[in-house]
């Protein structure tokens, strides 16, 4: 494509977008003479402070080892305002589908809020790197910037801290004067390291609670953003509002629900059709279970006729029987009345034979 070519692509108005970057010299030579100004009041205040408190040879100790701090602080602000000005003024890198080098970033911005009637039939990768370039660009000057304030109120709270503690410490200074002309009390190296130490502990603290606050910070920047890609919305716009990421997350929270709900019919569903069909199997069941009632009943009442008649042939066997039985009964019972009066007869039949062989034995013996 030509250079010439003005890009027309629908996008969001970045919040960043409209930054100049091209006064980078301005700003840089802005900015250190207020800070030189600031380093030379606070070093002249300070250098009061210590002309005011040099009293004694362990009160010059003190003063020469509160000098060393106060020049480390100063090394420790100077160096931090020449970071700020790198995170703050510092060039982006260009990639390799970037625009011509004489587009800037503010010619950047004017083509996308003002897009001119041009070349419409742009390729989707040309789309697409456009696209992340600018997400890039926004995410880059978004940290830029937060990076700068917090740096900026870094600063200020330590001038604010120094101010309050210059001022006190005149008052102090003075108390002390007027205590060490009454009391003449010294104050010991242990005890002026341990207030050292109290106030740099305070210092690291609250730098530590700044730096957790923008880590958390760009953490929810970028779930934002990524929580916008994966809805897959389409850019707005400059002139349309910004969408509302509470809004979103709700609606994409209402659209995983209504999923939920309709696979939950889905199962519902399915589950009726499974109870109609076990309850026709269990009416089948009830059925045969039914028929095998009533076939088991008439087999039992065959059964049970079957029985009866047996029973009927059975019983009159035995009174058959019995009948027999009490004939015969009666037959044994005249056989024994009868059995005396034979035994009687045999008895006088064998009496008589007897003595009639004997009475023949012995008339047979007499005759001879």
């Amino acid at each position: 494509m030509a250079s010439s070519a003005m890009i027309t692509v629908p996008t969001t108005a970045s919040r960043f977008a409209l930054l100049q970057i091209d006064s980078d010299s301005d700003s840089d030579t802005s900015e250190p003479g207020k800070t030189a100004t600031k380093n030379g009041r606070d070093s002249s205040g300070k250098t009061r402070q210590g002309k005011s408190g040099a009293a004694g040879g362990k009160a010059a100790q003190g003063n020469d080892k509160k000098k060393d701090k106060k020049k480390k602080k100063k090394e420790q602000q100077q160096s931090e305002a020449n970071e700020l000005r790198n995170l703050a003024f510092k060039k982006i890198p260009q990639k390799s589908c970037a625009p011509p080098p004489c587009m800037t970033l503010s010619g950047i911005a004017s083509e996308l809020l003002n897009p001119v009637s041009g070349d419409h039939n742009i390729p989707s990768d040309g789309w697409q790197q456009w696209k992340q370039r600018d997400e890039q660009i926004t995410t880059e000057l978004y940290e830029a910037d937060l990076e700068k304030a917090l740096i900026l109120s870094k600063l200020e709270y330590e001038q604010q801290k120094q101010s309050r503690g210059g001022k006190e410490g005149g008052g102090k200074k003075d108390k002390k004067k007027n205590q060490q002309a009454k009391d003449k009390k010294t104050v010991s190296l242990q005890d002026f390291q341990a207030e050292g130490s109290a106030g740099t502990g305070q210092e690291e603290r609250f730098f530590n609670k700044l730096e957790d606050d923008v880590s958390r910070i760009i953490q929810r920047e970028k779930r934002r953003e990524q929580y916008a890609n994966s809805q897959g919305q389409e850019v707005n716009t400059s002139t349309e509002h910004e969408p509302d990421p509470r809004a979103e997350q709700l609606k994409y929270e209402l659209e995983k629900k209504d999923q939920e709900i309709d696979k939950l019919k889905k199962t519902i569903s399915q589950w009726e059709v499974k109870y109609k069909e076990v309850k026709a199997r269990n009416a089948q069941l009830l059925k045969m279970l039914q028929q095998g009632e009533m076939k088991d009943k008439a087999e039992i009442l065959l059964q049970v006729e079957e029985l009866l008649h047996i029973k009927e042939e059975l019983s009159s066997q035995v009174t058959l029987l019995h009948g027999a039985l009490e004939q015969e009964r009666s037959k044994v019972k005249g056989l024994q009345s009868e059995q005396p009066k034979h035994q009687v007869r045999a008895r006088t039949v064998t009496h008589f034979l007897i003595y009639f062989h004997v009475y023949y034995l012995v008339y047979i013996d007499g005759n001879k």
